[in-house]
């Protein structure tokens, strides 16, 4: 088996893993959280957001809606955003050359970690733990190769976290104040970085 069919083979059952804990094991007796009940009714609902709740878990419910609205499809959602969450720290981990054990050590943490919980309620909170991860994993890329396409995918990382749930901006504030006192505040002479600023807010 070579290296990247591997790599590959071990991260999908990690996802595997994930999806069934989530979507496979019988939940009978157990309602669904008052939050979840909030959270589908948005569907009917549709607006660009409201003054504490962005559009997208809206958009998510009416697709909810659409496949059925059966505790499947609840669940499945918030359960693939944390598998998506296990890819992206395992990407990180690669980036930064990270072995097999520090790659499957880190997609232990967030299996086995608290985000268990967080993965099982249908609410934002597991869409922007991936939103934040994902932004950092291209951000990381574009340190490591100077590819600009890396901001351009982070900022619309970032743009679909806002309009998921607010708390991101603390990110970006924090992602711009960190520029100002590393080497990295060479982008603020970039085209580029104006561009994805402008591909974030458009």
């Amino acid at each position: 088996m070579n290296e990247q069919l591997k790599n590959n083979v071990i991260l999908g059952l990690f996802i595997l893993i994930k999806l069934s804990i989530h979507c496979l094991i019988p939940v009978d007796g157990f309602d669904l959280h008052r939050d979840e009940y909030l959270h589908l009714d948005q569907a009917h609902h549709l607006a660009w957001g409201f003054h504490s709740v962005p559009p997208v878990t809206s958009w998510i419910s009416w697709l909810i809606f659409q496949l059925g609205n059966s505790v499947f499809w609840v669940k499945f959602f918030p359960a693939l955003f944390g598998a998506l969450t296990i890819a992206a720290v395992w990407k990180i981990i690669q980036t930064l050359d990270g072995g097999y054990f520090a790659r499957i050590s880190g997609a232990l943490a967030i299996l086995l970690s608290s985000i268990l919980r967080t993965n099982t309620l249908y609410q934002p909170n597991s869409l922007d733990i991936l939103c934040w991860t994902a932004f950092f994993y291209f951000l990381i890329r574009y340190i490591r190769s100077g590819e600009n396409k890396c901001l351009y995918l982070g900022s619309i990382v970032m743009a679909i976290g806002f309009l998921n749930k607010y708390t991101i901006c603390f990110l970006l504030a924090g992602f711009l104040a960190g520029l100002l006192i590393t080497k990295q505040r060479v982008l603020f002479r970039q085209l580029a970085f104006y561009k994805a600023l402008g591909l974030f807010f458009y």
